[in-house]
């Protein structure tokens, strides 16, 4: 049977057919529900597995990015989101969606503790909303969404993206693997490479090229703390992250595209169809082994 996921729509929130299309490609059996009409039939979660919260501007952000959609949510269908994630479940919360699951506390729910919240995730420290493509390093983490891949070239678009917490909070999550993702340094600007994004000698997926951004602006967007992209709960399973993976799936996306597409046609190669952003959603469809999943070209 096709594994199913289940992307929350609405009150602003704006790439959830972008998402869907992602977990489509990959083998689900993906539909797109309403928030309210998931608080209505929240037995919906019972057959599906994966829950994604999708990136967007919920309730236009006025009252602090994600907080009033997560109070929505926490108001009808906290019990049964912590039901949820306690099976053998994915799930996954995209910008604004990461924003919504920190502040339902679903991650990085130290010490199993879902529903406290323990993170903030607040303005950019350039007091600006950030649109542009960044480098992300894969920590060493249990995460089953991003296994096997060392990095990733995707775009960020917040306001509020920033990662702040407690000195003791970070320190816990530090030793218990709990940051998924780092804002990297490219060493030199390297040419970025036309192959898979799981080869291993492809320059995005090589961690060498790469040095910690250390909140240096613009490889560090936000400003986030420890240069924090996205965090876990403890089991790995529910992942949260600030980038968008579902605007980085296709190489015709990238930012350098016109200049790879330039180089392999000198070579006289070709491109893949498939970039960095792919790989996460493809992991999440061999999680499930539907046995429909596409590979990277």
């Amino acid at each position: 049977m096709t594994a199913k996921a289940l992307i929350v729509a609405g009150y602003g929130l704006n790439c959830e057919e972008e998402t869907s299309l992602a977990f489509s490609h990959v083998g689900f059996d993906s539909s797109i529900v309403h928030v309210n009409d998931l608080a209505e039939h929240p037995g919906q979660l019972d057959d599906v597995q994966v829950l994604c919260v999708p990136g967007g501007f919920s309730y236009g952000d006025d009252t602090g990015s994600g907080n009033a959609f997560a109070q929505k949510m926490r108001l009808t269908l906290q019990d049964k989101l912590k039901e949820f994630v306690s099976r053998d479940t994915l799930s996954i919360g995209i910008c604004n969606g990461c924003q919504v699951v920190i502040n339902l506390g679903l991650a990085p729910a130290i010490d199993d503790q879902y529903g406290e919240r323990t993170v903030a995730v607040t303005h950019n420290l350039t007091a600006r909303y950030q649109c542009r493509w960044v480098d992300v390093a894969v920590q060493e983490t249990s995460s089953p969404w991003l296994s096997g891949i060392k990095s990733m070239h995707i775009p960020v678009a917040h306001g509020e993206g920033r990662f702040m917490m407690a000195d003791e909070t970070l320190k816990t999550l530090q030793d218990m693997k709990q940051i998924a993702l780092r804002y990297v340094k490219p060493v030199c600007h390297p040419e970025r490479s036309e192959g898979s994004q799981k080869d291993s000698s492809a320059s995005p997926q090589n961690d060498k090229l790469f040095e910690p951004a250390k909140g240096e602006f613009p490889y560090n967007p936000n400003g986030s703390t420890d240069d924090i992209a996205g965090l876990t709960d403890p089991s790995g399973r529910v992942l949260t992250l600030m980038p968008h993976p579902e605007r980085g799936m296709f190489m015709s996306q990238r930012d350098d595209y016109m200049t790879l597409k330039d180089k392999a046609r000198r070579n006289g190669t070709s491109l893949p169809e498939l970039a960095d952003g792919m790989a996460l959603f493809e992991n999440a469809g061999r999680y499930f082994e539907t046995g429909k999943i596409k590979k990277s070209a």
